[in-house]
């Protein structure tokens, strides 16, 4: 502990007040309140009639199997039984949390065949048999607001007609989302923030706005404000979120799509503009394959992307994010030169700094090494790390202070030097300081430009004390490559492109993980030049393009 004093001084000193307050409040929490004290307070069902035209928040699963009590979450399958075993024994938190979300609701509801009474069963089973009680990974804040909206707006407004006329389930359901109200009044995760806070104030808001009950209004009342203050914070100015993970991009979009759709004019007012920027954001971070850009902790597959495909061909940029690009037909870049996130909660951030994801003629060619889990160790460790991602590594060190799994210490941003734009190509410069604290002060600067059909990297050291260099592309899985003097030669399918070193060092191929989705894993080649400090100012020049 000691000798980690100071990097618990570089991550804490970041904290807002609030967020210290509510460690503080939340440790008291956990040791005076009991959650099975809480009461309900009457909630009721709401008969009119609302136009939720809101997709799933998730990709569908297969409702027989999950009526029978099998559950797929990142990348698992696992048997729970037809009366499942709430607890999950044996599976990560991630995993749990999943399963107490009931997202998976909504494939048993929306199947084809009537999957009603499972679908009633199961809550039902939830309700009798995972009670609130301290500890409970249920009872969470977190998975407990995503449950209110799913089952708010599946039950009482969807199908709140056969709630109706059952009463002994209305009963019990409404009771228990009163329960769970109440309970999540009182845990606002005002010590975590970002998206944590922002599930919490858009579940107390969709219960507000879907059912009828004693503390409708005064919800509503007392956290209006609350969550346009953080949907104005949260929603960056050239749209993207502030916690600048296309992943949890895509959720924050269909909680807005869901206030707009269940809240009050008040409400819909404050939400179109931002959703309307979140849009345009989105349609700059999707690959010519649909899917998004695996930034920071981005999974492809974990939230459903159900907004139509906007592409606009040229250079392009997010300023506020630091996310910079070019796209022209099936061909994509993203560059990362934005800083790590919000100061006060950058849990989702990368060391990522000046990396980038390319495709070509509609094949990815360098991806991001994604994530495979949330749960401290190696391999949490490596998929945040410099060494995961396609730029330049000093030391064997992280251009940013990644640590335990969601925890940043030392961080610094990008400083844009230079950026052009047009239909036919672009030039970013950008430079940063990440490395300042060794020896030397070395100095990273990364040029960036589009031309001719390909793509041409520069890179800089300026400073350093004979400390290594290592510089990465991280090939896509299904890559194939070979070294030819100094050059790597690369095959995807039909298409064949090389990437030429020019430059000092020395260059090979080595080998290493990546998760095109959360949980899956496949080794990847990944293209590596090494060579020393040696003077003041080092170059090199990469060139990727097809044959």
């Amino acid at each position: 502990m000691i000798m980690n004093l100071p990097r618990y001084i570089r991550t804490l000193r970041h904290l807002r007040m609030s967020q210290l307050v509510g460690q503080v409040r939340i440790r008291i929490s956990a040791c005076l309140m009991d959650p099975s004290a809480v009461k309900s307070r009457g909630w009721r069902l709401d008969d009119r009639q609302l136009q939720l035209n809101l997709s799933a928040p998730v990709p569908a699963q297969d409702a027989g199997a999950l009526a029978a009590g099998r559950f797929k979450f990142v990348g698992h399958r696992v048997d729970l039984g037809s009366s499942p075993d709430w607890l999950a024994t044996g599976q990560s938190k991630l995993w749990k949390y999943n399963l107490h979300y009931f997202d998976w609701l909504w494939s048993l509801l929306d199947a084809a065949d009537d999957y009603w009474e499972n679908a009633k069963d199961l809550t039902l089973d939830w309700i009798e048999r995972h009670p609130p009680t301290k500890g409970a990974c249920g009872w969470e804040p977190y998975p407990t607001s995503l449950r209110l909206m799913n089952w708010c707006l599946l039950f009482g407004l969807k199908n709140w007609r056969k709630l109706a006329i059952d009463p002994t389930f209305r009963d019990a359901l409404l009771d228990s989302i009163g329960r769970q109200v109440a309970w999540l009044e009182r845990n606002l995760e005002t010590h975590i923030q970002a998206n944590h806070l922002l599930e919490n104030l858009c579940a107390l808001m969709c219960v507000a706005s879907v059912l009828k009950g004693p503390d409708g209004i005064r919800l509503q009342k007392r956290y209006r404000s609350q969550l346009v203050r953080e949907i104005q914070e949260q929603i960056l100015p050239d749209g993207m979120h502030y916690e600048r993970s296309p992943m949890y991009h895509l959720r924050v979009m269909w909680l807005l799509e869901m206030l707009n759709g269940v809240g009050d004019s008040s409400i819909q007012a404050v939400v179109e503009a931002p959703l309307n920027r979140a849009k345009i954001a989105l349609s700059r971070l999707r690959h010519p394959d649909g899917e998004i850009a695996q930034l920071n902790d981005a999974a492809i597959g974990i939230y459903a992307d159900s907004w139509p495909l906007q592409t606009l061909d040229g250079g392009w940029s997010l300023p506020k994010a630091g996310y910079y690009g070019y796209r022209n037909g099936g061909d994509y870049l993203v560059i990362d030169s934005g800083p790590v996130g919000p100061d006060h909660q950058p849990g989702h951030a990368h060391a990522d700094l000046l990396s980038i994801e390319l495709s070509m003629s509609g094949q990815r060619v360098i991806t991001d090494t994604g994530i495979g889990t949330y749960e401290i160790g190696e391999e949490r460790s490596y998929d945040r790390s410099t060494a995961g991602h396609s730029t330049l590594e000093i030391a064997g060190q992280n251009s940013v202070e990644v640590w335990s799994s969601f925890r940043v210490g030392r961080r610094v941003s990008p400083k844009i030097l230079r950026w052009e734009s047009s239909d036919q190509g672009f030039f970013l410069e950008a430079e940063h300081h990440g490395y300042a604290h060794l020896q030397g002060r070395p100095v990273h600067r990364r040029a960036f430009e589009w031309k001719d059909g390909g793509l041409e990297i520069r890179d800089q050291v300026w400073g350093g004390a004979g400390q290594s260099v290592a510089i990465r592309f991280q090939l896509a899985p299904e890559v194939e490559a070979t070294i030819q003097k100094r050059n790597v030669e690369c095959r995807i399918g039909d298409l064949r492109f090389g990437l030429f070193l020019d430059g000092p060092g020395e260059l090979s191929l080595e080998r290493a993980h990546a998760y095109p989705q959360f949980g899956i894993r496949q080794e990847r080649a990944i293209a590596v030049v090494r060579h020393d400090l040696t003077s003041t100012r080092l170059e090199w020049r990469f060139q990727l393009r097809m044959f």
